[in-house]
C-alpha cells in the first residue's frame, strides 16, 4: 500500500470515529397553534368565558397522539415543483461557476499542453451540466407520508405569537401548518372558528367554526380538536385510549409496544386491533380492540399486581455494602426487596472480590455468600482491563493527531516538490517529512490495535 493510501486510510480512522448524526427516516411535518386573537370581538367573548385563552392548550392535548400526515394532492404537487425548481437553480449555478473556471483556464499562463486538456475537460463537464439543468431532478417524487411534530414551544406551555404575516410567522418557527383562532359573541352563545395556515401552499387551506355556550368550553375544544385532527392527517382515524392500572403496566398494540407512560395511539384503519397489557413480573391478558372512525374507543384494565417478597442477604464476613440494581441498599446483612423482576445485588468489601447474585422476587428467605480474598493491594480484573484500556485510548487520542499534521505537512512537501524538482531544499524536505510521516502513522497503527486489543478484554471481563 503506498504511503498516501495509508495517510487517507488514517483520515477515514479518524472520521469513523467521530460521532456521526443519525440520518433522518421520514421528512417532519411541524405544526403550532397560536394564541387567541386580541381584538374587540375576542376581547368581548373572553369577557363572558374566562377560560377562553386555555381553549388552544386544551385542543394541543387531544393532538399529542398524532404521528403521520398523509399529504393531499395539491400540497405534493406543490413540493415536488419546489424541489423541481431547487434542482434547477443549483443546476444553473454549478454550470456558471464551470463556464468561468473553463474561461480562466483559457487564459492561463500555464503550458499550452496543460491549458488545452484543463479546458477540455471543463468544457466537457459544462456541456454535461447544461444537459442536467435541462432535465427533472431525480427526486422529485411526493412524499407518501410526513411524521407530524409539534412546536417545541407547546412542551413548555407556551402558544405561537402571531401576526398578520401568517407566513413569516410560519418562517419565524419553522412551522409547516399554524393554527389560527377568531371568538365572538353570537346570540347568547361563542361561536369559535379555527383555521388553518399551510406554509407549503402559502394560504389558509382548512377552516371549523363550533358553537358552544360560555360555560362549555372542553366540549368546544373536544369538537375543534377532531376536526383538526381530520384536517392534519388528511385522513379519517380512530383514537384509542388506555385506561390501565398499576401504572407501571406495559401496553402493547399489535406487537408494538407504547413509550412508558403512553396511554394513547391514534389509528388510520377501521379494524380490529390486538392489544396486550402486561405486569412485569406479573400476569398478562390480551384483548380484542376494534377502532371507528372519528370516534375515542376505551379499554379499561384492572391488573393484579404481583406480590413482592424481600430477603436478607447475608455475607461472611458481614459488613459488605449491597448495591442493588446499582445503588446503595446498606450493609450485610440487610433486606433486598422485590421489585417484581429479578434484580441483581453486588457486594462490596475492601480487601475482597466483588460477588453479584440476581435475587429472583419469587423467592424470599436469605442469601448467604462467602467473599473472596484479593491480593494485598490489588484490584479487581475489570478495574485493571478498565485503567488498561482507557490507558491505551489516551494514547490513541495523542498520537492521531499528530499523524494527521505529519500527514498534511508531507502533502504540501510533495506538491512543492513537484512544482520545484530541482530545488534540493524541498527535495530535502519532502524526504524528511515523509519519514516522520511514516513513523508516526506506524505507531498511530500500532497504538490503535492495542486500543482494540485492550477494550476486547475490557468487555470480556465486564461480561
Amino acid at each position: 500500500m503506498s504511503i498516501r493510501r495509508t495517510g487517507i486510510l488514517l483520515l477515514l480512522l479518524a472520521a469513523v470515529s467521530l460521532p456521526t448524526p443519525g440520518q433522518e427516516g421520514q421528512r417532519v411535518w411541524r405544526i403550532g397553534v397560536a394564541a387567541m386573537p386580541a381584538g374587540p370581538a375576542a376581547a368581548e367573548a373572553a369577557s363572558r368565558a374566562p377560560v377562553l385563552g386555555q381553549l388552544p392548550l386544551l385542543v394541543i392535548e387531544r393532538l399529542r397522539d398524532l404521528e403521520l400526515r398523509f399529504v393531499p394532492r395539491e400540497e405534493a404537487v406543490r413540493r415536488m415543483e419546489r424541489s423541481r425548481l431547487e434542482s434547477l437553480y443549483a443546476a444553473g449555478a454549478k454550470s456558471a461557476a464551470l463556464r468561468d473556471r473553463r474561461d480562466l483556464a483559457a487564459l492561463s499562463p500555464a503550458g499550452l499542453p496543460e491549458r488545452a486538456a484543463e479546458e477540455r475537460r471543463l468544457s466537457e463537464e459544462y456541456v454535461r451540466t447544461r444537459k442536467e439543468a435541462g432535465a427533472p431532478g431525480g427526486d422529485d417524487l411526493p412524499v407518501e407520508s410526513l411524521a407530524v411534530a409539534l412546536w417545541e414551544g407547546h412542551v413548555s406551555g407556551r402558544l405561537v405569537e402571531d401576526t398578520d404575516d401568517h407566513g413569516r410567522a410560519c418562517a419565524r418557527e419553522k412551522l409547516d401548518y399554524l393554527i389560527l383562532w377568531e371568538a365572538r359573541e353570537v346570540s347568547g352563545y361563542l361561536r369559535i372558528r379555527m383555521s388553518g395556515w399551510n406554509a407549503a401552499l402559502g394560504r389558509a387551506d382548512f377552516s371549523y367554526a363550533a358553537y358552544c355556550p360560555a360555560d362549555d368550553i372542553p366540549s368546544a375544544a373536544e369538537e375543534l380538536a377532531q376536526a383538526l385532527v381530520l384536517a392534519a392527517t388528511a385522513r379519517p382515524s380512530s383514537r384509542l385510549e388506555f385506561d390501565v392500572e398499576p401504572a407501571e403496566a406495559r401496553i402493547q398494540v399489535d406487537g408494538r409496544f407504547l413509550a412508558a407512560g403512553r396511554r394513547s395511539l391514534r389509528v388510520y384503519e377501521e379494524r380490529q386491533y390486538v392489544v396486550s397489557v402486561e405486569v412485569p413480573g406479573g400476569t398478562q391478558e390480551i384483548f380484542a380492540l376494534r377502532s371507528e372512525f372519528g370516534r375515542d374507543v376505551r379499554l379499561a384494565v384492572r391488573l393484579a399486581v404481583p406480590e413482592t417478597s424481600s430477603a436478607v442477604v447475608e455475607s461472611d464476613p458481614p459488613g459488605a455494602s449491597l448495591y442493588l440494581d446499582g445503588i446503595w441498599t446498606g450493609t450485610t446483612p440487610a433486606e433486598a426487596k422485590g421489585s417484581g423482576a429479578p434484580r441483581v445485588a453486588q457486594l462490596v468489601l475492601p480487601g475482597y472480590e466483588d460477588e453479584f447474585l440476581v435475587i429472583d422476587p419469587r423467592i424470599a428467605g436469605e442469601f448467604a455468600v462467602s467473599l473472596r480474598k484479593s491480593e494485598e493491594g490489588s484490584i479487581s480484573l475489570f478495574d485493571q482491563r478498565k485503567e488498561g484500556f482507557y490507558a491505551a485510548l489516551g494514547r490513541l487520542a495523542v498520537s492521531l493527531p499528530v499523524s494527521l499534521l505529519a500527514y498534511g505537512v508531507y502533502l504540501q512537501s510533495a506538491a512543492l516538490h513537484l512544482e520545484y524538482p530541482g530545488n534540493p531544499a524541498f527535495s530535502r524536505r519532502n524526504d524528511v517529512s515523509l519519514a516522520v510521516f511514516a513513523v508516526s502513522g506506524g505507531i498511530t497503527a500500532g497504538l490503535f490495535a492495542s486500543a482494540s486489543a485492550r477494550l476486547v478484554k475490557y468487555i470480556q471481563s465486564a461480561r
